[in-house]
């Protein structure tokens, strides 16, 4: 019998694997050049969540990199723009990469996460699923403390 486990935050949450979580990583958000996407943690007080990775299409070639919702490098020179419940990010072509939409509920915050995100390798390694979103691959599916300069502070 498979288990989840879920650490529900009071404020806000992702939709993850049919779950929700205060916050997830995939990858090695420490590596220098490799795949990462991390969901942080939204602290009480803020609304607005904040994502960063690195992002890689159906190939393995690199595309850009987010950081704290902002691109740095890009090369593909992707498009980000901002939009009434967050943000999205898209090739040239128009094709949507990610989309971060973040919803109010009388509980608290819940964002939604939409694209396919690939690894160096062209692997998939997110995509949607209904409303929530599905991960392939090993991640980290809960933060328990925001993740920073590394280490995501969880007490397992």
């Amino acid at each position: 019998m498979e288990t989840k486990r879920s650490l529900v935050s009071a404020h806000h949450n992702y939709m993850v694997n049919g779950m929700l979580t205060p916050g997830f990583v995939l990858g090695e958000p420490e590596g220098k050049d490799g795949f990462y996407f991390l969901a942080d943690m939204v602290l009480p007080g803020e609304s607005t969540p904040r994502i960063s990775g690195r992002f890689f299409d159906e190939n393995g070639v690199f595309l850009f990199e987010l950081v704290w919702n902002r691109l740095t490098r890009n090369p593909s020179r992707c498009v980000h723009k901002a939009i009434p419940t967050g943000f999205q990010v898209y090739r040239v072509s128009g094709e949507t990469v990610l989309k971060v939409s973040t919803g109010r509920f009388p509980n608290g915050y819940l964002t939604f996460l939409e694209g396919r995100l690939f690894d160096s390798m062209g692997t998939i390694r997110m995509e949607q699923e209904g409303q929530g979103t599905k991960i392939n691959g090993d991640a980290l599916l809960v933060l328990s403390s925001p993740y920073q300069n590394g280490s995501e502070g969880n007490n397992d």
